[in-house]
């Protein structure tokens, strides 16, 4: 058996065992792993191939197993223990980065950064603007702090501030100074049925937020409009079934305009909002 046959034999077995294993983009994940382990095609380099695909029919998050995922023009490094970015939030990265959105020289925060794709990616796109990525896990701030590093030739100003949005004063510095808050937090009620990439792989505290998976996105509320100035822009990420109970958090004395627009993938899983001139007037 030549190579090129050798390598096409364990091409269509992975692509027969991925579709098995129920992954929901077979084509891509094999052309994704194929890259990444099998060339040269030597016996070692099948050997890492079929391990990989062994992991992905374990349904290991294709990120995890690669190490980096494609994000909005930016390579991010990821890795197990952290949340894999989402390629459909690229549609709040491109909001944000309208200067009508975020000013000339403006400041944003990005909280529950992760490996820091909504912040970063921001950066790139806003050279101009100065983001803090904030984020309380260590495991992503190692990540975070990388992509930051890996990214400087291409980034504007971008700081990481580790803080746990759940403690009093973690925003104390930003309070009134800030443009633009965006933030993709944990939505996810227990009691919604995930796909295992997510319900077993990815970091608990990544996914689930609280018994109706709004929680995070109640204390983000709490201090976007603290640390937002008046006319300032607030973007959130969450389940595409919570955009009435997420616009409804919203609406009061501290916000107005609350909008909900759709992700890459048509879903309604982003809503905005801007900052109201002062308390009680729209």
């Amino acid at each position: 058996m030549t190579t090129a046959e050798r390598i096409r034999s364990v091409h269509d077995e992975a692509r027969a065992r991925l579709a098995e294993a129920g992954v929901w983009d077979v084509e891509g994940d094999l052309a994704a792993l194929q890259e990444r382990f099998l060339a040269g095609g030597t016996a070692a380099a099948v050997a890492r191939f079929e391990a990989a695909v062994a992991e992905r029919c374990r349904r290991i998050p294709l990120g995890h197993i690669i190490g980096s995922v494609e994000f909005d023009g930016l390579e991010l490094v990821v890795g197990s223990g952290v949340f894999v970015p989402r390629h459909e939030s690229t549609a709040l990265v491109a909001w944000a980065a309208q200067d009508g959105t975020l000013p000339r020289d403006g400041v944003a925060l990005d909280l529950c950064s992760g490996v820091g794709a909504l912040g970063l990616a921001l950066s790139r796109r806003r050279p101009d603007a100065r983001v803090t990525c904030v984020e309380r896990d260590d495991t992503c701030l190692q990540y975070l702090r990388r992509n930051v590093a890996r990214h400087e030739a291409v980034l504007g100003t971008v700081a990481v501030h580790a803080a746990d949005l759940t403690e009093p004063g973690c925003l104390d510095a930003y309070d009134g100074r800030t443009d633009l808050v965006v933030a993709n937090p944990p939505y996810v009620s227990p009691e919604v049925r995930l796909l295992p990439e997510w319900s077993e792989h990815q970091p608990r505290a990544a996914v689930y937020s609280g018994a109706d998976g709004l929680d995070l996105i109640r204390r983000i509320a709490v201090l976007a409009a603290a640390a937002l100035r008046p006319g300032g822009r607030l973007a959130l990420e969450h389940d595409r079934a919570q955009p009435e109970q997420v616009r409804e958090l919203l609406h009061g004395d501290a916000f107005d305009d609350v909008t909900t627009f759709v992700d890459t993938a048509g879903e309604p899983r982003i809503t905005v909002a801007r900052r109201a001139d002062q308390e009680g007037t729209p």
